[in-house]
């Protein structure tokens, strides 16, 4: 055996710990929310009413919550990243270069409630600025779907930028000599650059969509936490995470709450792993397995 043999029998101990954990929390879940499923069937999903006090429990508010936020968020998100990254390559020597990209790996790892207070301080009030500036029929305190995003994508903006720049920064130089070579303009640099590393911005893309899903501290100080079919992004929602939030506290006081918590949690974690799974595919297939520019 040589070493990499030596390596893996080292490392599979760990991986089956690991895997043992994650099927165990699954198992967990699963077993706590069959009361819940027996009982609500597809309405558990489908349905808008979550009444306590009927022990009806349905959580389509704040899985579209979920959703919905979750989809501004990676919207926002996006189009910053993707600049900050051509910034970054683009027009800034490499020691500037590196200090941003310790910069990004730092604010990837702040507490979320970190975020969650900047929220609480600075966005909501200013949707609620907004809102007023603009007399809208909205939520009237600015926590909002909008305001959930915007700290979403924020939080999401270093995570998706190191991603997407870890595949931009090994497009092969000989490339770039050609596009200089050919008169390719700085935009017409980009959108070549960028068509080559399509496979990372859409991996990266899911990866923080299934991030979004699962955030629960920072979203559910801003959102507004009111259970209702929000359409408008200024209007206040929940998601699944603020959902079991508010409501984990009051279990003891009804019979079937636990159940609906576990249920929603579930709905979650596959919701979110599924996503990410989804992305981690998407980013071997086209950037790994592959590649935009052969192999």
């Amino acid at each position: 055996m040589n070493i990499h043999d030596d390596l893996n029998l080292l490392s599979l101990p760990f991986l089956v710990i690991v895997l043992a954990i994650v099927v165990g929390v699954f198992l967990v879940l699963l077993a706590n929310s069959m009361t819940t499923f027996t009982r609500e069937g597809i309405n558990f999903l489908i349905g808008s009413n979550w009444s306590p006090s009927s022990e009806t429990y349905q959580i389509l508010p704040a899985l579209t919550g979920t959703f919905y936020t979750s989809v501004i968020a990676v919207l926002l998100a996006l189009p910053i990243s993707l600049g900050l990254v051509a910034f970054t390559y683009e027009y800034m020597p490499i020691t500037i270069r590196e200090t941003i990209k310790s910069a990004l790996y730092y604010a990837a790892a702040i507490p979320t409630v970190v975020y969650g207070i900047w929220g609480l301080e600075f966005v909501v009030p200013a949707v609620r600025k907004f809102i007023e500036f603009w007399g809208l029929t909205a939520s009237p305190t600015g926590q909002s779907i909008l305001a959930g995003a915007i700290v979403l994508a924020f939080m999401n903006i270093p995570y998706m930028s190191l991603i997407i720049s870890e595949v931009y920064g090994k497009i092969p130089f000989t490339y770039i000599e050609a596009m200089h070579s050919l008169g390719a303009l700085g935009y017409e640099r980009l959108r070549i650059k960028y068509g080559m590393v399509k496979g990372a911005v859409l991996g990266a893309s899911l990866l923080v969509f299934g991030k979004c899903v699962g955030e629960t501290t920072a979203v559910s100080m801003v959102v507004g936490n009111s259970f209702n079919l929000a359409l408008s992004p200024l209007m206040p929602g929940i998601t699944i995470s603020s959902l079991i939030v508010n409501y984990v506290s009051e279990t003891s006081l009804y019979n079937y709450m636990t159940g609906a918590l576990f249920a929603a949690a579930l709905v979650m974690l596959v919701s979110s792993s599924l996503f990410i799974l989804l992305g981690m595919w998407v980013a071997r297939r086209l950037v790994i397995g592959g590649g935009e520019w052969g192999g």
